[in-house]
């Protein structure tokens, strides 16, 4: 699908709009990233690259359509019923209307717009390539030749046959205008509606399978053989790129990238060409088309190795394939005219020149010259410091000034001061310090016996140094000496360095970064955002960069966040770190060597890997606004939420994940994010680089999903994306339903409360009703009973004055009433005390008060029932259990029983109340009757009375005692 003038339809965020891939960098430096049918991509034969009109990339195979957000593919079908998802998709058109053209190769063209197809169009054969001209006209290759949209239906252009059978890439718009189209009857160009052949020499030039117009007016025509470039009828061919060409694509640099059908990629700038291929990693040589996209990205279909994406990274690796003769890399140090000087482990010496390794002499071969220590002497000959020795270049040959035995033979660290004096730190025995010009001996030396890890001088000629306990100072005036620094960690310092601003930093093996000038010295941890890995070397890029390599990658702080912690305007800094994703070969970094990276003239820094060199540019990384994050689909159950209406989740518990994503195709991998259900979260929860959300219930209300992107080190998005979530109730959480539990409630309580009232009502009728019975029990009884011994008292006073005799006998009379109504108060009083008959049945209260009357006596009870227990009355039952009492007591007292029953007998109108015993019995007619004493028996028989009963009273001397009642349970009741 050929784009010729007809520019991006869309607005994206982008990283570096101003840039497309560095055409200064080779072709081994773009980061290279490669998916296949294992990452999601449908199919490994990429027909077709475009950008959507929402910003992401559609991506066309021979299996279906999908849509890529940088991650993960997902199958595209905007209206089902079509299945383009799979289809097998031939080309692909984003229109400046925002409408999206689809050809398939069984022939069929599709216009969708807002997701429904607006246009559906049967070609009769299948569709190589779409192009939109300047008037909006849709133009389409198909295998019955060239059409164009007009009027609302497709129509054949005259004179355009169908393309070659290896020939997709076929259409083109000049900056005039003109349409180019690549036919099997040769180039042609139609303006104004009439076509006319372009003249090409096949012979020379092959047979024309791909056309491109580029910004300039000339035409680049790839073909059977080769490429060709068209300018004013001039056809020029271009050398290095052989054929078959079917795919070009001129950048927005005017770097013309070119696909072959089984070299590769062919880049070409000017007159040079270089190319990438298998042989360079490249995972198909078999290319079908190329892409750019807002971004600068380069992306690369190919027929059986999948989607490949090209990108410019701020880290650029230069290693073997840039010329370096070994991959451990170890040293970069300045020389005095300004070129950088690299070493490596068994890999030789090395001076950048154009952006290429240039070797240098080293001492001995370059497969045994490991440079553990490099410095550049005033005159710009290198000196290599390493385990044999120290070895200096004098312009024709090296020599060794630390042979085997020397005290200084095991070199760790070197440099040249201002003075031009050469500092030498060891393994194993301090530093040395030789005058300038002269190495054959120390002038002075520090710290013996001691691990030297590093040197560096400062702006001020200050002279600092490393050990693995700490950082210090040397001092060499007419007392040499070294100063530790107080205040850090016992911990091994790696490298020391001086920023643009003049502060003096320090890295440490435990993952700590010291700054120890000016001011007081400050740590700098975990706690203040380090990622804890053991730290290098810190380098300042001069574009506000500080960039650290470290046993993980390398780490970029900014200079003035720097600032602003050590004035203590923030706690914590923004790292961000750069590994494999943003152009390294390896994050292994290392500090085997000394100076272990330089900062570069021209900007950046270098540190050195296990892999190769690498250059840090911070320019590279540009200043855009963080990305946007989107909200893709909400899952639970078996439904799934698409963008565009609020969701609604019916009554019930529902697991639901949402799923979100932001757009940077070149950076997708490094994107962070954070969400928040407002309602539910209290606060934001970041989750990294994972792109969804998930809860296992939300309770029923209204809810709002925020989620927010950034990138490493970057701001937070200003704008959310959001979803309106509303969790429907079940009933009993509805407001209707709290309104009637409410309701009901009330009336519950207040039923309640007339319950309980009625119950306090009842308990005070009842208490009223024992007060009533206790004073009649007064009343009936002990009245009674004080009235007549009142009479008798009285009786006896006036016998005392008429008749003394008879005295005695009525004040016995008087006393035994006294102790009968003692124990009728005791009965009363035991009643109040004891309420068996609220919670006994009748016979269980005789049962009781018989076994108190015979306890501690020889005398046995028992209690019989007979006929079908009812429940009487209260006041019934209370005077049957009295007269059992009564009759049970009388028999105990007077007449000495071994044995006493009662029997309860329910007769359906009645009860039948008979207490019998064995004991000494008596004549009833001498006992009957106050005038005795015998008040016992006339309570009972009252009793009786009361309720319209009868009491009978059997005895004989010798023959035991029957006290029976019968009282009729109809004149008083039962209760139910």
């Amino acid at each position: 699908m050929k784009r010729g003038l007809r520019g991006l339809a869309i607005a994206w965020s982008v990283l570096s709009a101003a840039w497309a891939l560095d055409p200064t960098r080779a072709l081994s430096q773009y980061h290279k990233r490669n998916w296949q049918v294992q990452d999601g991509l449908p199919r490994n034969y990429v027909m077709s690259v475009e950008p959507s009109g929402d910003g992401y990339l559609l991506v066309g195979t021979d299996e279906g359509l999908a849509r890529f957000d940088g991650v993960r593919f997902v199958p595209f079908d905007p209206q089902p019923g079509v299945g383009l998802a799979r289809r097998w998709i031939g080309a692909l058109l984003h229109a400046r209307n925002g409408s999206l053209w689809v050809g398939t190769f069984d022939g069929w063209i599709y216009e969708y717009r807002g997701n429904k197809v607006q246009t559906k169009f049967n070609a009769g054969g299948s569709v190589f390539a779409l192009l939109e001209d300047q008037a909006g006209r849709i133009w389409a290759s198909t295998r019955n030749g060239v059409l164009r949209y007009g009027s609302d239906r497709f129509q054949p252009v005259a004179g355009l046959t169908r393309p070659p059978e290896t020939a997709w890439n076929v259409l083109t718009q000049d900056r005039e205008g003109g349409i180019w189209a690549v036919t099997l009857d040769g180039l042609f160009r139609v303006q104004n509606d009439t076509v006319v052949q372009v003249p090409f020499d096949q012979r020379t030039a092959g047979e024309p399978l791909a056309v491109e117009a580029d910004r300039s007016g000339a035409v680049w025509v790839g073909t059977a053989r080769g490429l060709s470039r068209v300018d004013e009828h001039v056809r020029t061919i271009v050398a290095g790129v052989p054929g078959p060409v079917v795919s070009i694509l001129q950048d927005r640099d005017g770097v013309v990238w070119v696909g072959s059908w089984g070299q590769g990629v062919f880049r070409v700038r000017g007159d040079h060409a270089d190319s990438w291929s298998a042989r360079d990693g490249l995972p198909d040589d078999f290319i079908r088309t190329l892409h750019e996209d807002p971004e600068g990205n380069l992306w690369v279909g190919t027929r059986g190795g999948g989607l490949v994406r090209c990108k410019d990274t701020p880290i650029v690796p230069y290693g073997l394939p840039e010329g370096l003769g070994g991959n451990y890399a170890t040293t970069v140090a300045k020389a005095p005219d300004g070129h950088l000087w690299f070493g490596t482990w068994r890999g030789g010496l090395y001076r950048l020149v154009d952006n290429r390794f240039e070797p240098q002499p080293t001492p001995v071969p370059s497969l045994y010259c490991s440079v553990r220590a490099l410095a550049i002497d005033p005159s710009g000959y290198p000196w290599i410091g390493n385990w044999e020795g120290l070895f200096g270049y004098d312009g024709k040959r090296y020599r060794n000034y630390a042979p085997a035995g020397s005290p200084y033979h095991l070199v760790s660290a070197m440099l040249f001061d201002r003075q031009g004096r050469l500092w030498l730190a060891t393994s194993n025995n301090g530093v040395y310090v030789f005058s300038s010009g002269d190495v054959s001996r120390p002038s002075a030396s520090f710290l013996p016996g001691v691990e030297i890890l590093s040197l560096f001088e400062d702006s001020r000629g200050r002279i600092w140094y490393g050990t693995p306990q700490g950082l210090g100072r040397l001092e060499s005036g007419s007392a040499p000496a070294a100063v530790p620094v107080p205040g850090l960690p016992a911990d091994g310092v790696s490298a020391i360095t001086e920023d643009t601003k003049g502060r003096i930093w320090a890295t440490s093996l435990g993952g700590s970064l010291y700054s120890v000038a000016p001011g007081a010295p400050v740590v700098l941890g975990t706690a203040q955002g380090l990622p804890g890995s053991p730290l290098y070397r810190l380098l300042d890029d001069s574009a506000d960069g500080l960039w650290i390599s470290s046993a993980k990658g390398i780490l970029r702080l900014g200079s003035s966040q720097m600032t602003e912690f050590l004035a203590g305007q923030r706690k914590r800094v923004d790292v961000a770190l750069f590994d494999q994703d943003d152009g390294m070969r390896t994050p292994e970094c290392h500090h085997v060597s000394q100076p272990a990276g330089w900062a570069d003239p021209r900007g950046g820094v270098w540190f050195p890997t296990t892999r190769g060199f690498v250059l840090a540019v911070s320019r590279r990384m540009g200043r855009t606004p963080p990305p946007e994050a989107r909200i893709e689909e909400a899952v639970w159950d078996d439904h799934v939420w698409q963008p565009g209406m609020p969701l609604r989740l019916e009554p019930g518990a529902h697991a639901l994940e949402i799923r979100f994503t932001a757009l940077r195709l070149g950076w997708a991998e490094k994107i962070l994010f954070r969400y928040r259900m407002e309602g539910l979260d209290p606060d934001w929860i970041e989750t990294g680089q994972l792109r969804s959300a998930r809860y296992a219930r939300i309770p029923p209300g209204n809810y709002r999903f925020l989620v927010q992107a950034r990138m490493p080190s970057g701001d937070w998005s200003a704008r959310a994306g959001q979803l309106a979530i509303y969790q429907a109730p079940r009933f009993y959480q509805t407001a209707w339903f709290t309104a009637l539990l409410f309701l009901v409630s009330v009336v519950i309580a207040s039923a309640l409360y007339r319950w309980r009232i009625h119950i306090i009502r009842g308990r005070y009728s009842a208490v009223l009703a024992e007060r009533n019975r206790i004073a009649r029990e007064w009343h009936d009884t002990l009245l009674a009973g004080f009235a007549a011994i009142t009479w008798q008292l009285e009786e006896t006073l006036s016998r005392l004055k008429e008749m003394p005799a008879q005295a005695e006998a009525t004040v016995e009379l008087a006393l035994k009433m006294v102790q009968h109504y003692r124990a009728e108060a005791r009965s009363v009083i035991w009643d109040l005390r004891e309420s068996r008959l609220d919670s006994e049945t009748l016979a269980s209260a005789v049962q009781s008060s018989l076994e108190q009357i015979t306890r501690g006596s020889p005398v046995a009870g028992t209690v019989e029932t007979q006929g079908l227990p009812v429940k009487l009355k209260d006041e019934l039952e209370r005077n049957v259990l009295r007269i059992c009492q009564e009759a049970a007591s009388n028999a105990k007292r007077h007449g000495r029983p071994e044995r006493i029953r009662v029997e309860l007998a329910y007769e359906p109108e009645q009860i039948r109340v008979r207490v019998e015993d064995d004991g000494a019995g008596f004549v009833p007619e001498e006992v009957m009757g106050l005038s005795r004493g015998h008040f016992g028996l006339a309570v009972m028989a009252e009793r009786a009375e009361r309720f319209g009963g009868r009491l009978k009273l059997t005895s004989e001397p010798g023959r035991g005692t029957i006290v029976e009642a019968v009282i009729p349970t109809t004149a008083a009741g039962t209760s139910k």
